[in-house]
């Protein structure tokens, strides 16, 4: 394993915008979900409903709403006497998150190839995705992969499918945030989705779902540490450095435990 380690740019985590319409729910599912996905609200961090309620200038029952929706979609967790807290993914979460992701954008591959859909926004991200493992900078190579992932999803023209994908995605992330060895990402992935975009260009789909299959098993693969026959390059990224401008700051509580089976 080749191991590059890039500090992530101060302008990668989004500067918080208050909520404007306090009784939209949605909204503030999407600002805390979005949070998370960043990494300002980090795996195991609790949140306090008056300080979170007060930065996104929302009431707290809206934000208790919101809440109850982000734990049933498996970002957050609450237990009696504890509070609600950003989950933190263990290795029994690996293989279940990413058999989930597999199925969604299996279906989104069929739907895309059947219906014979537009494939530019898949190549759009290819290219994105080229860039950014140029930069070599761990964020970006992570948020450019899961866009190309979301890319196909999105392509499907199925609603249903792409809202499932957008917590999937979440879910993607917190594994790779609560893993013990750091926020890591393969930076020698761009022939696979290379392969697995013009496969669906092409209209091929068992290909197509064969490339998805073993795209999918490699990553779990890698996050369980284990050695199936490939040798991963990863670029591994820093914590140390956040921007000035992240509001969350004011909630974050550092936890001490890591990703554990």
């Amino acid at each position: 394993m080749i191991v590059t380690v890039t500090n992530p740019p101060t302008s990668e985590l989004p500067v918080l915008r208050k909520v404007v319409r306090a009784s939209t729910i949605d909204l503030i599912v999407d600002q805390i979900r979005n949070a998370i996905y960043s990494g300002s609200l980090e795996p195991g961090q609790s949140i306090s409903e008056v300080r979170t309620a007060e930065l996104l200038g929302v009431s707290r029952p809206s934000l208790r709403e919101a809440l109850q929706r982000l734990i049933s979609e498996g970002v957050m967790t609450h237990a009696p006497g504890r509070g609600v807290h950003v989950r933190r993914m263990r290795t029994a979460d690996i293989d279940d998150i990413y058999a989930v992701r597999e199925a969604i954008e299996s279906q989104a591959v069929k739907l895309v190839v059947r219906q014979g859909r537009s494939t530019s926004r898949i190549g759009t991200a290819l290219r994105e995705l080229e860039h950014a493992i140029e930069d070599n900078v761990a964020r970006t190579i992570g948020d450019a992969d899961l866009n190309f992932h979301h890319s196909i999803v999105a392509s499907s023209g199925s609603a249903r499918l792409t809202d499932l994908m957008k917590v999937s995605m979440v879910h993607t992330r917190l594994l790779s945030l609560s893993d013990k060895r750091g926020y890591e990402v393969r930076c020698d992935l761009i022939d696979s989705h290379r392969e697995l975009a013009e496969a669906v260009a092409a209209g091929d789909e068992p290909r197509s779902l064969a490339i998805v299959a073993r795209i999918m098993a490699e990553a779990a693969s890698r996050l369980h540490g284990s050695d199936d026959g490939f040798d991963a390059q990863v670029v591994r990224g820093h914590d140390d450095e956040t921007p000035a401008g992240d509001q969350w700051l004011q909630l974050r509580e550092r936890p001490n435990d890591t990703m554990r089976a």
